[in-house]
């Protein structure tokens, strides 16, 4: 028994050693993912605008600056925080489940398919919200740019508005756009905000379900 007792230190090292590691491995991770995610936002800016010196002046008599801005602007820096934290989330969660399928596969097929059951019903709540919530985030961006395209002509007109007395008028058409796209974002957060609990609410009755049949296969 005492020798066993002095492998213990030894598996703590070891336990302090894996988890300095995963912090370095995490580190470089973000670093890297970072880098690369600004250059590629950095590289699609640079497209887009020259693509928007190409356009014709037609083109640009049917839009909007602060439109113009938001594809520019906001678009790019959406995408780069999606490639910077939810490409390897999502990577890794399909890796996790899996393997994770695979080995209770390999464990107990029958408790395996028992702890498996939510996840069609998962996938099907994902199909089912998944057009609601692109067209909100599509009617969110529309809002945006909207409100964008407000303050663009009205900042550098603003000896214009004052020369006219127009700032109550300007005041009045911000706080439309801005109620415009507090209402798109509602709608988001509406159908958001629900499909998440109902999600942890399925991963809970599928615990009750693995724990009843379990406790059933031993008392079997």
């Amino acid at each position: 028994a005492e020798r066993e007792f002095t492998k213990i230190p030894w598996y703590l090292v070891g336990l302090a050693g894996a988890a300095v590691a995963a912090w370095l491995l995490s580190w470089a991770q973000g670093s890297v993912l970072a880098w690369v995610s600004e250059r590629i936002s950095a590289d699609l800016r640079n497209q887009t605008y020259a693509h928007l010196q190409k356009l014709s002046m037609e083109y640009f008599g049917g839009k909007r600056t602060g439109d113009l801005m938001s594809r520019v602007s906001t678009d790019t820096d959406r995408l780069c925080n999606f490639l910077s934290d939810s490409v390897v989330d999502f990577a890794s969660d399909i890796l996790m489940l899996i393997g994770t399928a695979a080995v209770l596969l390999y464990i107990d097929p029958w408790l395996a398919v028992a702890s498996l059951l939510p996840f069609p019903f998962i996938a099907w709540l994902l199909f089912q919200t998944r057009d609601k919530l692109q067209n909100g985030f599509l009617h969110g961006g529309r809002a945006w740019s909207h409100m964008t395209s407000v303050l663009a002509d009205t900042i550098p007109g603003i000896r214009v508005v004052k020369a006219f007395a127009q700032e109550k008028r300007e005041v009045e058409r911000f706080q439309h756009a801005n109620i415009a796209v507090v209402a798109a974002n509602d709608k988001v957060n509406s159908v958001w905000t629900f499909f998440w609990p109902l999600v942890a609410l399925v991963n809970q009755v599928g615990l009750l379900v693995v724990w009843g049949f379990g406790a059933w296969r031993v008392f079997d």
